[in-house]
């Protein structure tokens, strides 16, 4: 930027270089409004002079409207409606990949198909799609192995997307056996690249959270900016849940990412630094209680000069609207249990069952009726998730007794030390994450996708999957 400046370049020319902007076709275009809505670090200022950058009428529209997709919105409806006499046909047609990432994040919503001279690739938008359809665009469009947090990140969408196509419907679909072998080719890679990179993810410096205790900070700079903030932690939400629950709800997204949760993936470990706004290792004394939660979200924001009038914590199971708590203060946190308690429920149908019980939840109006008020007060509202979940399969079932201080671990155990954990070390992958504290409560996760039970079927978290450590991290609205 600053060479940029000294050669008298266009305040134009430095934006487009600075955030790598192609422009000239509409699928640069719209793959750059993508990028910048998918990062909630955007500037605003910065749609005051991408004006100037591009070039096509549906980029411009969303560059006049500082952001504002409601013109690709109709763009997108129009099309599905007319096909090819629609007026943006060919332009939208020419950039898949930019609309599937806005639709797969929330930006866009799905609309109802009535044409039917469209490419294949548009059910993923529609919206009553043919679930064995939506796998099978997807699963053609499988991402190469990522090797960056904001490749995982995506990674983790596309295949939410995909569990969520497949959990939508009353049997498996043919196509399921292909998509987990998908998630297999993925999950190894992740696990691979967490033992090598979690550590420096976890220290990096960004402006957008990529881990959960990274939110707080976060939150803090949108309010010494003068926000007034609800942060909507949803215990168990991943991904998959994520996808279908946005729809259901009837809100709107304004603006989305991912986060990677704090592991072992556990309520007592990761949620609590959410509220913490720091590390496991900074909060060793109550690792194993959600019950200071409340005292550290006082203390972060006391620390950020609110007084503790202007902080709430409240903790609901958010069966309908009539959970919704009173909205007083400039910083506040409500746990919704709503879906984690879904997911310990589901021994019968597993994500099936777990994908029903969401949507009608979805539909019972707690989280719509929440957003409502939340932005009728003039409140931001922030959505995430302490952990995600995994439909796992039967595994290696260890009889260790009090050997093991977590005995109803499904997808990780917890030993009272390393010489303990050893003897059990090759039924798992022993090691100590980054940021965990060491030397006691020591982690054996399950390999893959199973679990440490014998029969049945569960929705369970603790381990090392993609689905487990990736979660959503949104601004919502209506």
């Amino acid at each position: 930027l600053a060479a940029a400046a000294e050669r008298h370049r266009s305040t134009a020319d430095i934006v487009k270089a600075a955030f790598e902007i192609r422009s000239g076709q509409v699928a640069d275009e719209l793959d750059a409004i993508a990028r910048l809505r998918l990062d909630p670090a955007t500037p605003a200022a910065i749609w005051d002079h991408l004006l100037d950058v591009f070039v096509t009428q549906l980029a411009r529209d969303v560059v006049a409207r500082r952001g504002g997709l409601d013109g690709l919105q109709e763009a997108w409806k129009d099309w599905l409606e007319s096909g090819a006499e629609a007026p943006f046909a060919d332009p939208l047609a020419r950039a898949p990949a930019a609309l599937i990432a806005m639709l797969g994040s929330g930006l866009l919503a799905p609309a109802p198909v009535r044409a039917a001279d469209l490419p294949q690739w548009v059910s993923l938008g529609a919206s009553d799609p043919d679930p064995d359809a939506v796998v099978a665009q997807l699963l053609g469009m499988e991402p190469a192995l990522p090797s960056t947090v904001a490749e995982w990140i995506d990674a983790a969408s596309w295949w939410g997307q995909i569990r969520a196509a497949i959990a939508s419907q009353a049997a498996p679909p043919s196509s399921a056996n292909l998509a987990w072998e998908a998630w297999r080719r993925l999950d190894e890679g992740f696990v691979d690249w967490l033992r090598r990179s979690y550590g420096s993810t976890l220290q990096a410096a960004s402006a957008t959270p990529r881990a959960v205790h990274q939110i707080a900070p976060y939150l803090a700079r949108r309010v010494e900016e003068g926000a007034r903030i609800v942060l909507l932690v949803i215990d168990g939400l991943g991904f998959a849940q994520w996808q279908q629950l946005r729809n259901a709800a009837g809100i709107k997204v304004v603006q989305a990412t991912g986060c990677f949760a704090m592991i072992p993936t556990l309520t007592t470990v990761s949620r609590q630094a959410i509220f913490a706004g720091a590390l496991p290792i900074d909060f060793a004394d109550t690792i194993t209680t959600t019950a200071a939660e409340p005292r550290r979200w006082q203390s972060f924001w006391g620390e950020h000069g609110l007084a503790s009038r202007d902080v709430s914590y409240t903790r609901t199971l958010g069966s309908d609207p009539s959970d919704v708590p009173t909205l007083v203060g400039r910083a506040i946190a409500v746990v919704v249990n709503a879906v984690d308690e879904m997911l310990h429920a589901a021994e019968v149908l597993g994500d099936r069952q777990v994908a029903s019980g969401v949507d009608v939840w979805a539909r019972a109006g707690f989280l719509q009726t929440l957003v409502e008020i939340a932005t009728a007060g003039g409140y931001e509202v922030w959505v995430t998730s302490d952990h995600g979940n995994l439909p796992a399969v039967p595994g290696h079932v260890l009889r260790e007794g009090l050997a093991v201080s977590d005995a109803a671990g499904t997808r990780v155990r917890l030993y009272a030390n390393e010489v303990l954990r050893g003897q059990s070390a090759s039924f798992g992958i022993a090691w100590d994450p980054p940021g965990y504290p060491r030397g006691t409560r020591c982690p054996l996760f399950a390999p893959g996708r199973s679990g440490f039970f014998g029969s049945g079927t569960r929705v369970s978290h603790g381990g090392l999957s993609i689905d487990e450590v990736i979660v959503p991290f949104a601004q919502v609205a209506v």
